[in-house]
């Protein structure tokens, strides 16, 4: 299939969607020789969609993915997304800390500064989502 995308993301929307018509059609072409089926009255055989059929489904799909990203409830849960990921990552940082702490004072003090520029950097992007979710709850 020649898909000729000019984005990766319609690469990988129209692969995705190819990948699924085709386990639709292998399933369906399974199914076709279940039971009795009187001539005419079987169900329609699945048909797969040509290239430009997909890449347009692709495109469709995209474009309402980046609507709702573009929208108060797309941007609010982003902005969630992005303050869940960093307090996981600071708590990360922090239970590395806290474990080298646990090993020894120097083992701590060997670890902190590589540690501590961590935790701060993971900070600032937390306080950055925050700030983020607050102004779209607000």
């Amino acid at each position: 299939m020649d898909l000729c995308a000019s984005e990766p993301d319609l690469a990988t929307a129209c692969a995705a969607l190819d990948a699924a018509d085709h386990a639709v059609w292998t399933h369906g072409q399974a199914r076709r020789s279940w039971g009795v089926a009187w001539s005419g009255l079987g169900l329609e055989p699945p048909r797969r969609r040509s290239p430009d059929q997909i890449r347009r489904a692709a495109e469709a799909r995209l474009a309402a993915q980046q609507a709702w990203a573009a929208s108060p409830e797309g941007r609010l849960k982003r902005a969630l997304s992005d303050l869940q990921a960093a307090a996981r990552a600071l708590d990360q940082q922090a239970e590395a800390l806290r474990e080298a702490a646990s090993r020894g004072h120097a083992d701590a003090c060997a670890a902190a500064p590589r540690r501590l520029a961590r935790l701060s950097n993971e900070a600032r992007m937390a306080l950055k989502a925050l700030r983020e979710a607050r102004s779209l709850l607000v």
